[in-house]
């Protein structure tokens, strides 16, 4: 698992000279919330920015997307749940040439019975209706992706976390094309709030090689119990 966790870290990043390199910010919101003990929400926000145009012109500066993700999901064992989803996304929100993106998805979860580190596997699938800016339309595409991710506690507050998750496009060859990796810190203030900062690196597949986002990502974490019982 760790040699496949490099593995898939690293090849955007050797696999080409003509790579790209850009540098941003990642604030987030990351809210989730126990209805029953079986049921339970999410609400996700987040909003890429770049801090300066790259080299080729194709990351300009400011708001990269925004992206606002909300969804529902349900605990079939102690190990697995399942999650279904509506994601509204805009890149380049601020610009003319905005393009808008509404998804759906569908995952499957699994955690480790570890006593203090918690490690999981998520299976989802995306069926993305991207809006062709020409046309008008919305031509469905779909995506499978897959993460594996670890939070380990080093004490009763801080705790460390780390994902990685490869992108597959769907639509006629079974490609590799996007991958996510991230390395970071966590806090709990308490039983309902926290935060998460450290690094971020997103790779997306270019007609030139690959092209490498670096961002400071921050997080404010935040979950309640609705369900619990007085």
């Amino acid at each position: 698992m760790r040699a496949l966790f490099l593995a898939l870290l690293g090849a955007p990043l050797i696999g080409s000279a003509q790579n790209l390199n850009s540098f941003g910010l990642f604030p987030a919101v990351d809210h989730s919330g126990d209805l029953s003990e079986r049921f339970g929400y999410n609400i996700y926000l987040f909003d890429a920015i770049t801090l300066g145009d790259d080299a080729n012109g194709a990351l300009p500066k400011g708001s990269f997307y925004l992206y606002g993700e909300v969804g529902l999901s349900y605990k079939l064992t102690a190990r697995w749940s399942v999650t279904a989803s509506y994601v509204h996304e805009r890149q380049n929100p601020f610009r003319d040439d905005h393009r808008v993106e509404n998804r759906l998805f569908q995952q499957l979860t699994y955690k480790h019975p570890f006593p203090r580190l918690e490690w999981k596997h998520r299976l989802r699938f995306d069926e993305r209706f991207i809006q062709d800016r020409t046309t008008g339309e919305a031509p469905f595409s779909g995506r499978l992706r897959y993460l594996m991710g670890v939070k380990w506690p080093t004490d009763t507050r801080t705790y460390f976390m780390g994902y990685v998750e490869p992108f597959f496009n769907t639509n006629q060859d079974f490609t590799y094309e996007e991958n996510w990796a991230a390395a970071q810190l966590g806090y709990t203030f308490n039983r309902v709030h926290g935060l998460e900062a450290g690094l971020l690196l997103v790779n997306w597949k270019m007609p030139y090689g690959w092209l490498n986002q670096w961002y400071l990502q921050a997080t404010w974490v935040s979950h309640l119990d609705l369900g619990q019982k007085e």
